[in-house]
């Protein structure tokens, strides 16, 4: 016996020795230059963005709409519950590394028929089983990293919904109010348009104008009417995508609160930091890394497959020729130990941990991809952010110089000086570049959103 259990020290230890050979390959990640700067530069008194980037905007509505959403959206409230069945993964990969204990008992009663009569045996018996398996070269203990390295994969999952809902409900709700300012300004396009047409009513019942110039006019009228009807209609369907994102039905959903408009909100000034903080700010890159540390541990496990387990078992136990009671029974205590190895499985470990080794790889590639994509996004919010600020300060002075234009030759037609074409054309021009105000003031505010969305958002990853 204990010349056995000599023998069997030796060679656990030598296999162990050749186990820690096996499994300390170094762990490689990708390399990716991110550069010192930005193509765009960036603004001198920009702020780092907070947590809850969106109150910089300024809007009340907004921040409770956001609010709303964090309660209510089922997106959001399914990722969280996969958060939970990760967090539950990890207790039981950890409840591995230790013993399981199992208690049994039983008692009846057997009567058996010999020829001679009827003999009747009573028994009771009660056992405990105690097993452990030994984490000799880290198997357990990579699946429980395993566990723990997807389980924060999963909550860096649902950090990164947060910020994707939140940045969808602002740019949902800026676009819903410039529909509204594009109601507003149309429907002050037609108060001009029926104004010119009075004009021209006037003029023609005093000869001054011909029919041509009055239809032509109320033509005008008319088009200014019916541009009302397509933007009524997209108002109406982005309140109802709006309500959908914040978890509420679109049947009867109305904006509460007092309203805005998009001159009312603040225009924050966002501090992209450098491209290399971008790696530790954003949750899906966060994510990225956790599961190429989760594929690391199921790498581990895979080459730990080739070597034998070794566990501990002992057990305990009383029994008795009496029913339901354990008076002088007979006991019994035992101890094993178990080494098994398995020594042909057709290939089965190989392409184990050829697959584990390439899905390895793979989410390498995938993690220097996101970065790539990060930096990208990043940069291209910059440079949206910036080219649609030049352009609503250039489109601000041209709608000034084009209701100037409207003013002067309404006056030269009255006087007699001008044509009806040239007024008509100096309507359209004017109606054209108030509309692109209200665009340009929404492109720059779903810019900074974005931005606000490549950098994080403010995030920081939070000590476990």
């Amino acid at each position: 016996m204990v010349n056995a259990l000599i023998k069997t020290v030796s060679v656990t230890g030598l296999v162990l020795t050749l186990a820690g050979c096996a499994t300390t390959t170094p762990v490689e990640r990708p390399g990716v230059q991110a550069g010192d700067q930005w193509n765009e530069p960036v603004i001198a008194s920009a702020q780092a963005p907070d947590e809850q980037w969106w109150q910089a905007f300024e809007s009340p509505q907004l921040d409770r709409l956001i609010e709303q959403a964090f309660a209510r959206s089922p997106d959001l409230a399914a990722t969280a519950e996969r958060v939970f069945q990760a967090e539950q993964q990890v207790q039981v990969a950890g409840s591995s590394l230790f013993p399981s204990v199992n208690l049994s008992g039983s008692t009846g009663e057997r009567s058996t028929d010999n020829g001679d009569g009827n003999s009747r045996s009573e028994s009771t018996s009660a056992s405990l089983n105690v097993s452990y398996e030994l984490d000799l070269w880290g198997r357990l203990a990579a699946s429980r990293n395993e566990a723990q390295a997807s389980y924060q994969a999963t909550a860096f999952e649902y950090d990164s919904a947060r910020l994707s809902l939140a940045g969808s409900v602002a740019t949902t709700w800026f676009r819903l109010m410039a529909l509204d300012e594009q109601l507003r300004v149309a429907r002050e396009n037609l108060a001009i348009a029926e104004r010119t047409e009075d004009i021209v009513d006037a003029r023609y019942r005093n000869g001054a104008a011909s029919r041509a110039e009055l239809l032509r006019q109320q033509t005008e009228v008319l088009n200014q009417r019916a541009s009302l009807e397509p933007v009524s209609l997209e108002y109406r369907q982005t309140r109802a995508a709006l309500a959908v994102l914040i978890g509420v039905s679109p049947l009867g959903f109305e904006i509460t609160g007092e309203a805005q408009s998009l001159v009312d909100l603040a225009l924050p000034a966002v501090d992209a930091g450098l491209p290399s903080d971008l790696l530790t700010r954003r949750p899906d890159l966060a994510s990225a890394e956790a599961q190429l540390q989760a594929a690391d541990a199921n790498l581990v496990q895979a080459r730990a497959a080739w070597l034998p387990s070794v566990s501990l078992g002992l057990n305990a136990g009383a029994s008795t020729a009496n029913l339901a009671s354990l008076a002088n029974p007979v006991e019994t205590l035992g101890w094993t130990l178990n080494l098994a190895q398995n020594l042909f499985d057709g290939g089965t470990r190989d392409a184990q941990a050829a697959i584990s080794e390439s899905r390895r790889r793979a989410l390498v590639e995938d993690y220097r991809s996101a970065i790539l994509a990060a930096l990208q996004e990043t940069d291209d919010a910059l440079d949206r952010l910036q080219t649609s600020q030049r352009r609503e300060a250039l489109q601000r002075t041209v709608s000034e110089r084009a209701e100037r234009t409207l003013e002067l030759t309404e006056l030269r037609y009255r006087a007699g000086s001008d044509e009806l074409l040239t007024l008509l054309d100096a309507q359209r021009t004017l109606f054209q570049t108030r509309d692109q105000l209200v665009q340009l003031r929404l492109a720059r505010l779903q810019a900074t959103v974005h931005l606000y969305k490549a950098i994080g958002g403010g995030w920081e990853q939070k000590d476990e």
